[in-house]
């Protein structure tokens, strides 16, 4: 068996008691004025809270960036993203190979596929191209001006898109093929590593003497290239990728081109979501190779590239709901107090000029006003009192009464015995 408690005192009296604290009691409408400047006011408290509060969502939602630097652990695999065109048919490219310090076979990092295209673009697509290309250009001269735009912008679109394919055009079916389009995307460790390209070479058997030597003779090569993606990581069109759109005519087949990228590691925290990616810095280098040996090396585009031990994380320094909702309220009941005092100024002197230059306007105001109610009369209590009926007061008290009874009994016996003795 369980027990209960009930309360078994007056209910009524509870609700009296909540009623007594009640801070926000209500003035029947026909004890209000309404007024030319309290109705200005209104309207004009009320477009400013609209504004503010317009103002503030903007302000949480464009909040600043706050930038962390912390050390790097993660030894995940990295995806590399590549699409480059080279001026020289496919057939004549013998190494595009990734190596790097762990020594690891080739292949095991992926493949780049092929594609034997023209090397001249269609119109549309070298306008898509230099669009591109200059907009690049203009990003990183101005990337200290505008990374916070970009950051920002990523945080808000929250997109993480795949590399979009590039089409490339044609002059004519009926020509041969003289470029190569290498495209793909690779798994590479987190140490330091290469990728090349590299012309293609015949063997050739010379007899020196007596002895027969097998040599290789190079092919002829073209190293113009053309950098349409090149990128770490997550993707995204909104972030900086220095290679892309970047366009090298090389004429001598013994130029090596070398870039040097560093790589970043980049982590950005949107509301939902976070994105994973890379940033690089590059250098570039090109040199041309002594036909007398004083040069080494082989010609070809290598991308030697490095990692950052630290990573940046990018988040939005913005204060939490609660304390933005809290400065809400406070500018809409700041702006209410403010406007109910202004209110009462103006009306005050409004009534203190009438009364001293138009006086007869403000009886004739005074008359149309709810001050005009028997509350705001005074005088008119006093006549409504005056014509009540007097209440009768019962007391109680039963000691009382019994005296009162006794003395008036008292005053009664005297005059019964004197007519008794008559």
């Amino acid at each position: 068996m369980s027990a209960t408690l009930r309360y078994r005192g007056n209910k009524s009296n509870l609700i009296e008691i909540a009623k007594n604290l009640d801070a926000f009691k209500q003035v029947p409408e026909k004890y209000t004025e309404t007024t030319e400047i309290g109705g200005t006011l209104s309207l004009i408290s009320r477009l400013l809270i609209i504004y503010l509060i317009y103002k503030e969502i903007q302000y949480y939602q464009d909040a600043k960036l706050k930038y962390e630097f912390v050390p790097d652990t993660e030894t995940e695999k990295v995806q590399m993203h590549v699409d480059i065109t080279v001026a020289m048919p496919c057939g004549s490219l013998s190494g595009v190979d990734l190596m790097d310090e762990t020594q690891q076979d080739v292949f095991a990092y992926g493949t780049l596929q092929r594609q034997d295209v023209w090397w001249k673009l269609g119109v549309e697509e070298r306008e898509e191209f230099e669009r591109q290309q200059h907009l690049n250009h203009f990003l990183r001269e101005q990337y200290h001006s505008v990374a916070d735009v970009l950051f920002k912008d990523v945080i808000k679109s929250h997109e993480v898109s795949q590399p979009e394919k590039e089409q490339h055009g044609h002059v004519a079916h009926e020509e041969k093929y003289d470029a190569c389009r290498l495209h793909g995307t690779l798994g590479i460790h987190k140490v330091a590593g290469v990728l090349h390209m590299v012309g293609g070479a015949l063997p050739v058997v010379d007899m020196i003497g007596d002895h027969l030597m097998i040599g290789f003779r190079r092919l002829p090569s073209n190293f113009t290239h053309r950098i349409n993606r090149l990128s770490f990581g997550q993707y995204s069109k909104r972030l900086i990728q220095p290679l892309e759109g970047d366009e090298t005519f090389v004429a001598d087949e013994s130029t090596r081109v070398q870039y040097f990228l560093n790589i970043v590691p980049t982590e950005i925290h949107t509301a939902f979501s976070t994105i994973n990616t890379f940033q690089y810095s590059v250098t570039e280098n090109i040199r041309v190779l002594d036909g007398d040996g004083s040069s080494y090396g082989s010609p070809g585009i290598y991308f030697k590239y490095d990692w950052s031990a630290l990573k940046i994380i990018v988040r939005t320094d913005r204060e939490n709901l609660i304390n933005f909702v809290i400065r809400l309220c406070s500018i809409i009941s700041g702006i209410i107090v403010i406007s109910g005092i202004l209110n009462f100024i103006l009306v005050s002197m409004q009534k203190k000029l009438l009364s001293i230059f138009a006086p007869q306007l403000l009886h004739i105001r005074l008359k149309e006003s709810p001050e005009n109610t028997p509350l705001a009369k005074p005088h008119l209590f006093k006549d409504i009192t005056a014509t009540e009926p007097p209440q009768l007061v019962v007391s109680n008290d039963l000691i009382a009464n019994a005296n009162i009874m006794s003395t008036k009994v008292e005053a009664i016996i005297p005059a019964i015995n004197k007519t008794n003795e008559q």
